[in-house]
């Protein structure tokens, strides 16, 4: 199956919440299928019209190349035509890379994000990055340098790009290539709204797998362009979320793992050695979430 979606279509979609697919494991370190789908699901249901897998949040780093197509499939089918699909590759050579590209598009994802090594020379990686556009329309990501995207702009299929470099090279760049291609701000939600001068209309936003009323009040704010709302969206519910996280071991991503469990949507485990939240930081976590209105009552 290919997809049947142009660069243009593309752009179009990747708007508004996107949600970022957090793996989750079994307590026995096998990969926590019914909980990847509620995420999945969820995220379409709170109104996120992008499905979007990354090497980071995705956990590809600790996942076999084979679990890697295996959640890019899941994820195509558990869609089913309900939101943009993002597949990623991990830090492959050209030919894993080209491989992988065709698997995607022969199974139904509408987008690759690429992640060339990061040892590879400039020139090295614009030649990946044409290598795969021929293949399958391309994301962008993280923070490449100028010589390298100046290199790209005539790559049809390069078409959108999620920024995740600092906010001076952010702004930047969006001013510098926006009329090209469809940005996204990655991070947390305040990321984006130091960034709404820019015009990016697709965030990150890491609500959307588990507390659907927030995902929908912050793109209303940003619709209406209610700065008040969004930024109290931003200190009242984002900044104690990830605050927390520096009272447990495992981090950011074992408390958003925590409160995937608290929601009864997913299992809290990472794979070692990512931490999982012990017990009693589960309790702490619990206790700050059900403060700041992110535990729905099951």
């Amino acid at each position: 199956m290919s997809s049947a979606k142009t660069p243009d279509e593309i752009k179009n979609l990747l708007e508004g919440p996107v949600n970022s697919i957090p793996t989750t494991f079994l307590p026995d370190g096998q990969l926590d299928w019914e909980g990847i789908g509620r995420i999945i699901d969820t995220g379409i249901a709170s109104g996120s019209r992008v499905s979007l897998l990354t090497y980071g949040d995705s956990q590809f780093e600790f996942l076999s190349d084979e679990e890697v197509a295996q959640l890019t499939r899941f994820l195509v089918d558990r869609v089913a035509g309900r939101a943009l699909k993002v597949a990623a590759t991990r830090r492959w050579p050209d030919d894993r890379a080209v491989q992988f590209a065709e698997y995607c598009r022969s199974w139904g994802a509408d987008v690759l994000m690429v992640l060339p090594p990061e040892q590879a020379q400039p020139q090295g990686k614009v030649i990946q990055y044409r290598k795969v556009a021929q293949v399958m329309p391309l994301m962008l990501v993280g923070c490449p340098p100028y010589e390298i995207l100046d290199e790209l702009l005539d790559a049809p299929n390069i078409c959108t790009f999620k920024e995740d470099g600092t906010l001076e090279y952010a702004k930047a760049t969006v001013h510098r290539y926006g009329d090209r291609w469809k940005f996204m701000t990655g991070g947390g939600l305040w990321r984006n709204f130091a960034q709404w001068p820019c015009g990016i209309r697709a965030f990150f936003c890491y609500p959307s797998s588990f507390a659907p009323h927030v995902a929908q009040s912050y793109w209303r704010a940003f619709q209406d362009g209610d700065a008040q709302t969004a930024q109290t969206i931003i200190t009242q519910i984002e900044e104690p979320f990830w605050g927390v996280a520096t009272d447990v071991l495992g981090g950011g991503q074992a408390v958003w793992r925590t409160a995937l469990e608290l929601n009864g949507i997913a299992s809290r485990w990472l794979r070692p050695p990512m931490v999982t939240a012990t017990d009693e930081e589960v309790e702490k976590i619990g206790a700050v979430l059900d403060a700041i209105g992110l535990i729905n009552p099951l």
